[in-house]
């Protein structure tokens, strides 16, 4: 059994072995893949990039995946490498095969013995923040939901479903709730909001001038004047130019508009502050769906690790009304997750026998 103390952040670790055996850690999203090469004493021994590796969305998860690892590897000896961990999005029992598949042609094409273990991104984003074995993770970013994780493995989640049936409170949630709320102000079915300034000068860019200056703009941001009249006088085009490009482009990109409603709230708007308020209702609803697990699971090893993860949750108006919902139902503060690859490489060298003390 090896002993060392293991840095939250790498670079502080007070281990002084910086050379192998290592490990590889993984974290393989939709957008793009990092990697990250550890030594068993926690130090980091290099660092790599490449494209998405989602099994479900990216055409080569396979080579995204190799391209990450071998950026980390550069000059390091493959077969120093005593094991790994890939957190990969989309790696649930749907797309696993998939994921699986990927990781073993990556590992094989580098070199290296053996095979690495596959976990999803919520795994490693929960060990990533927390040491405990086990525990619950609350995410929130492009998707939403909670989960309760054992060494890695997933004892129960909820929602986390993708932008068409679920994540309700996500980021692309909160957009597409945005874009509702702008449109029903332009026809007057909604109440005044910022948002029907700020939505299409986001989405629109240089193009949302001429449409917003054709309509009435304080009675549709601030509700003066005759709300009637302006629903009227909107005519078409500004929201059909809205709707083009909602439905043009990719889902996921409707989440760019989330730190719009949120600073809105901020700022006093109603109608965004009811947005951020049902957005942290449902996230504490997937809390309390998966709460049971979490006690039979924890049962026996005290107090669990209570982690949040995701842009949602790191700072502003929802992270700080699910933080305090997680302060009366667990009494505790929870951590913040942020590098999803300090996570797959803290299970890595769990599973090759490293008794990690923070």
């Amino acid at each position: 059994m090896i002993h060392c103390q293991y840095a939250m952040f790498y670079g502080h670790s007070v281990c002084s072995n910086v050379r192998g055996p290592y490990v590889v850690g993984v974290d393989a999203g939709g957008t793009n893949t990092r990697a990250t090469i550890v030594t068993v004493d926690g130090v980091v021994a290099g660092r790599g990039r490449g494209p998405g590796a989602n099994p479900n969305s990216s055409a080569d998860p396979a080579g995204a995946l190799t391209t990450a690892v071998r950026a980390a590897l550069g000059d390091l000896d493959p077969l120093q490498v005593v094991g790994g961990v890939f957190g990969i999005a989309g790696a649930g029992s749907a797309g696993r095969p998939k994921a699986v598949a990927a990781a073993n042609a990556a590992w094989r094409a580098l070199g290296i013995h053996g095979e690495p273990e596959v976990v999803t991104d919520i795994a490693i984003a929960f060990a990533a923040a927390s040491p405990e074995p086990a525990g619950l993770v609350i995410f929130a970013g492009t998707g939403a939901g909670a989960a309760v994780v054992d060494d890695g493995a997933l004892v129960r989640r909820a929602d986390g479903y993708g932008w068409l049936v679920g994540d309700e409170g996500s980021a692309v949630w909160i957009g597409t709730e945005a874009v509702r709320a702008a449109l029903r102000a332009y026809d007057g079915r909604g109440a005044p909001t910022t948002l029907a300034e700020s939505v299409p000068r986001l989405l629109l860019g240089e193009a949302a001038a001429p449409l917003l200056a054709e309509v009435d703009l304080k009675t549709l941001t601030i509700g003066t004047g005759d709300t009637t009249g302006a629903a009227m006088s909107s005519g078409a085009a500004l929201p059909q130019a809205i709707l083009k490009e909602v439905y043009d482009g990719p889902p996921a990109g409707l989440g760019r508009l989330a730190p719009l409603v949120t600073a809105a709230a901020t700022a006093g708007d109603d109608v965004a502050r009811r947005i951020v308020a049902e957005a942290a209702d449902w996230l504490l609803a997937d809390v309390d769906a998966v709460r049971p697990a979490l006690e039979e699971t924890t049962r026996s090893r005290g107090r669990p690790g209570v982690v949040v993860a995701g842009s949602l949750l790191e700072n502003g108006p929802v992270a700080d009304a699910v933080r305090a919902g997680l302060r009366e139902r667990f009494g505790v503060e929870a951590s913040v997750a942020h590098d999803g690859t300090l996570g797959a490489t803290r299970l890595a060298l769990r599973r090759a026998g490293v008794t990690i003390r923070e």
